[in-house]
């Protein structure tokens, strides 16, 4: 195969050197032809490295999204390359194309009366262009070849579209490896192939100006918004870098051999806004019982650390160790909010088959529509708030002919803190306040129309507070960061963004709701009585199939009992609207009172009926 590529080299050769019958600068002219012929690839490669710098920013955001999930951000980084029709393998097409010149160019030197009729003298400058150049003899010609490879890694990484976003060290490495690669290479090869080298590295420096001339990097390439992203990656590393001496002292702290061994109840919590749930239960325990409880956060700011009992013991354990934490766990029983347990970075223990796993909804929305097929299925147990769940649970196993879990029907301890709150703080705005709080699923509010929504109610007699989603926030902070910079002119106190979850305030204060799909009606409603304008967005379905089973989603069920749902197309109506809910809460407080009870167990009492369960598996 390679003596076929020479003979087709050494045809361009024999041409090169019918145009100045001189050996070397037949090399050279043969370098040039070499690049012209190569330039088609170098358009294509360009125009493929454009694209990549393009959805760069969408990359750096996805890094930044999925920062505790790497195979999340692979594989959502698989399907941005397919949907912008970008392929990584053709950065490497220049490559496989030298390999093969390189090795046809070393025959036709090697030899090159075979291929170039007529030739007398091989010569050039001096130098045998057939002898291999060592530290004694033409020790020039591999020191021209490193200059020549820095000077080409020096224009590339100011000019060449994709290694001018390489970060310093990372060009210096290049740098500093092709260099030493081309000295050893040139160090085994002919002169002549040198030569070829030298020439080729300095010609190729002219394309690079050519090709940016052709298709300008800065026609297509949002460098501003790349920035944005590549600094708050950068930030957020710095963080990432700072947490895990704390993480590996808390790590350590939890598998103590006097802590494991006594270890019988842990809780875990992604964030720190979790604890609110928990929180009811857990109180009772430490006030009525000696369980220690261990807390386990993957929030390096959760609050769980400002509260201070000898019985509560928290962790912060970032979510890759968090997989070695939990598959090593000895307690007896485990309480979560989180679902998919076994089927992503949470696992089952591997240390004790015995270990109860709890799950606890950290919300009143359907377990059958908004959780994945299967999210509850390695649970043992499940904290049921109300008969809708109970009902679901034992449908689904039914379908799917899963193992029965132990359904405890506790209630909805998060609900019970509301009601205590609101009976408690009886609002008395001045102004009539209105909570915007849409969920995080795609279309929500502030995707799609939340412009709209302050457009019409914006500088009326309201107070307009708007409270993103957490989970919203972490995985869409430009589009936060423009809404903030868009509005911040208006920003006031009856005007602002509320980016702070651990309190529930402006929940129970709030005289309306707007939101879309979130939960967060249904726990404003039923807590205060008051009604929630639903936004009719995209229904926020996670499960795809659950319509396969008899019961009715919640969510649906009470959406026009609770409140009022409306089409985005009738927001040019929302202050009319928004004034008769206000006017009119009376209407509804005697219904919610009624759907409270009736989708919910053990009102007032459900933190109890937890923490006594818990309690009593423990002993």
């Amino acid at each position: 195969m390679i003596e076929k590529f020479a003979y087709i080299l050494g045809l361009l050769m024999n041409i090169s050197y019918k145009i100045c019958s001189n050996y070397g600068m037949a090399i050279i002219v043969f370098t040039i032809f070499a690049k012209i012929i190569l330039f088609p690839i170098n358009i294509l490669i360009q125009k493929n490295s454009i694209k990549m710098i393009k959805i760069k920013p969408k990359i750096e955001e996805l890094k930044f999204k999925y920062s505790d999930s790497k195979e999340k951000f692979m594989d959502e980084q698989i399907a941005l390359f397919k949907q912008e029709k970008y392929r990584p393998s053709l950065g490497v097409i220049p490559l496989l194309v030298q390999i093969p010149i390189i090795l046809g160019l070393i025959k036709v030197v090697e030899n090159p009366t075979l291929y170039i009729s007529n030739i007398k003298n091989m010569n050039f400058l001096g130098m045998d262009l057939s002898v291999v150049p060592n530290f004694n003899n033409y020790i020039i010609i591999p020191i021209l070849a490193a200059l020549s490879s820095i000077l080409l890694c020096i224009f590339q990484n100011k000019l060449n579209v994709l290694q001018k976003e390489e970060s310093i060290r990372s060009k210096m490495f290049t740098t500093v490896l092709t260099t030493a690669l081309t000295v050893y290479f040139v160090f085994l090869v002919p002169i002549g192939v040198g030569i070829y080298w030298i020439f080729g590295n300095i010609l190729a420096i002219i394309p690079i100006y050519i090709l940016n001339a052709i298709y300008p990097p800065e026609k297509y390439i949002d460098y501003n918004k790349l920035k944005y992203w590549q600094d708050l990656n950068i930030k957020k590393r710095k963080e990432l870098l700072n947490n895990k001496k704390r993480e590996k002292e808390d790590y350590k702290s939890f598998f103590d051999k006097d802590n494991i061994s006594n270890m019988k109840l842990i809780f875990y919590s992604e964030r720190s806004g979790f604890y609110k749930y928990f929180s009811g239960i857990i109180d009772y325990i430490l006030k009525n019982s000696n369980v220690v409880i261990h807390y386990v956060t993957s929030d390096p700011s959760d609050n769980i650390f400002n509260i201070k009992s000898d019985k509560l013991k928290p962790y912060y354990i970032g979510k890759n160790k968090l997989i070695s934490l939990f598959m090593k766990i000895e307690a007896d029983i485990v309480v979560m909010t989180t679902p998919d347990l076994q089927k992503y970075y949470l696992k089952r223990s591997l240390v004790r088959k015995d270990v109860e796993y709890i799950y606890l909804d950290h919300g009143m929305t359907s377990l059958n529509l908004t959780l994945r097929t299967g999210a509850l299925d390695y649970f043992d147990t499940i904290f049921a708030n109300g008969p809708q769940q109970v009902e679901e649970i034992k449908e689904i196993e039914e379908l799917r002919n899963t193992k029965r879990k132990n359904i405890i029907k506790v209630g909805f301890p998060f609900m019970d803190n509301l009601i205590t709150e609101c009976n408690k703080n009886k609002n008395s705005n001045k102004k009539r306040t209105i909570l915007i709080a849409p969920s995080h699923q795609p279309d929500n509010i502030l995707e799609s129309c939340i412009n709209e929504i302050l457009d019409e109610l914006l500088d009326k007699e309201y107070k307009i507070i708007v409270r993103p989603h957490p989970q919203f926030i972490q995985r869409n902070k430009e589009i936060i960061d423009n809404l903030i910079n868009k509005y911040n002119k208006k920003f006031n106190e009856n005007f602002y963004f509320e980016l702070d979850f651990s309190s529930n305030e402006t929940i129970y204060k709030s005289d309306l709701v707007i939101t879309d799909w979130s939960g967060i009606g249904m726990e404003y409603s039923l807590a205060t009585t008051k009604p929630t304008l639903f936004i009719n967005t995209s229904m926020k379905v996670i499960n795809k199939d659950y319509d396969k089973i008899k019961t009715r989603p919640i969510d649906i069920i009470i959406r026009n009992i609770i409140g009022k749902s409306i089409d985005k197309t009738q927001i040019k109506e929302i202050k009319e609207i928004v004034d008769d809910l206000i006017l009119n809460q009376e209407k509804y407080k005697e219904q919610n009172i009624k759907i409270r009870e009736k989708y919910l167990y053990n009102l007032g009492s459900s933190s109890k009926v937890g923490a006594e369960y818990i309690i009593n598996r423990v002993r």
